[in-house]
């Protein structure tokens, strides 16, 4: 009775064998899908680096990763101001994604998709890359024009206000992108780019605003009058990043305001050693041939911030002041003003950052304000 009882027995013995060894492997292939997850989505989030290719940390981390890969990176910021004699406002100023996908070791493409306000959504650069060596590199389409600090290291934790400095908003009007075509590299412990870009839309010129109306940003740009832009910076000195740029083109393109001849210079110096994080900016633009008045702008700025954490790798607190003039020619409808900053940025990891700003106005172009800023990059 024991040996046909046995015999019953056997077909739900297998059956029980073949089920355990079905959830093993069920199990097996979950861990594997799991790797295979982890380990893509290591690619696609490439970690934070320093910059590179005349980029910030996040826009530039599609040249880290791996070949064959996409690359993700963004950053944001929401911004509490409270103007003196006008209401208090919250704004999602911008928030960003970065796409970009290396083809291999020679080429690259990168992109930054902007939404600014909760409901403007624009390009601010889409550009292909060929990597020839460290001496030369090609840039071809839309990308970040080569002046002043800001304009291409414009993530929150590279710059230390809860805003951007007068100047480079309306001389050298960041974030500023244009079409075209571009040659950089490092020769001789110098970095160099050269560019010829679309020009500027002049129509949009004057008035408070400064050049910042005539930026096209590839969005059909009127491409008549194209620009040329030269940037040199001596970098072989840990931490410190010292240069100038220049920029030349017409920007009447052939509507009837004159040619529109626009000429911006500017000289840049950038320290960050030690607990100390100092930078100043010189800048200059004229516009000559132009039906409505020719205009002559400048603007200045300098700070410096001291890390009174700076005994911490993990994090750093910064004090710092700014006094910055702008003059957008008053002559012509722009404003002529000096501004004094007390804030303070705090960074308790490397993705994120808090900043305050308390800005005075001297002749109250602007209104008086406190800002709060937090930011983020990944």
């Amino acid at each position: 009775m024991i040996a046909p009882s046995l015999l019953l027995l056997l077909p739900l013995i297998a059956q029980d064998d073949d089920s355990s060894r079905l959830d093993d492997l069920e199990l097996k292939l979950d861990a594997l899908v799991e790797t295979v997850e982890n380990q893509s989505l290591v690619e696609v989030f490439t970690p934070l680096g320093d910059g590179s290719h005349g980029l910030g940390p996040a826009a530039s981390k599609v040249y880290d990763a791996t070949q064959g890969t996409l690359s993700v990176g963004g950053y944001g910021e929401a911004k509490y101001r409270a103007p003196e004699g006008e209401p208090n406002d919250f704004d999602l100023h911008r928030s960003v994604l970065y796409f970009g996908y290396k083809f291999d070791d020679e080429f690259v493409f990168n992109s930054e998709i902007e939404l600014e306000h909760s409901d403007e959504v624009s390009v601010e650069f889409a550009y292909v890359d060929y990597l020839h060596s460290d001496a030369a590199n090609f840039r071809g389409g839309l990308f970040l024009v080569p002046m002043g600090l800001i304009n291409a290291y414009h993530e929150p934790t590279t710059f230390l206000g809860a805003d951007r400095p007068l100047t480079e908003r309306y001389i050298l009007p960041s974030t500023w992108s244009e079409g075209g075509a571009m040659v950089y590299g490092e020769v001789g412990g110098f970095d160099y780019r050269a560019a010829i870009v679309t020009g500027f839309d002049g129509s949009g010129f004057g008035g408070t605003s400064g050049l910042r109306g005539g930026r096209q940003g590839g969005n059909r740009s009127l491409a008549e009058d194209l620009a040329l832009v030269l940037s040199v910076d001596y970098t072989d000195t840990p931490g410190l990043v010292l240069g100038g740029s220049i920029y030349g083109g017409d920007a009447g393109q052939n509507q009837g305001g004159g040619s529109m001849q626009t000429t911006i210079y500017e000289a840049h110096v950038d320290y960050k050693e030690g607990p100390w994080w100092a930078r100043a900016v010189l800048s200059g633009a004229t516009v000559d041939d132009r039906t409505a008045g020719e205009l002559d702008l400048s603007g200045w700025y300098a700070e410096v911030g001291y890390d009174l954490l700076a005994s911490d790798p993990e994090q750093s607190f910064y004090p710092f002041v700014r006094y910055e003039e702008i003059d957008t020619d008053i002559a012509t409808g722009g404003v002529e003003d000096s501004a004094f900053t007390l804030g303070a940025f705090y960074q308790p990891i490397d993705h994120l950052v808090l900043k305050a700003d308390v800005t005075d106005y001297d002749k109250d172009t602007h209104a008086d304000r406190v800002l709060l800023t937090l930011g983020w990059i990944f």
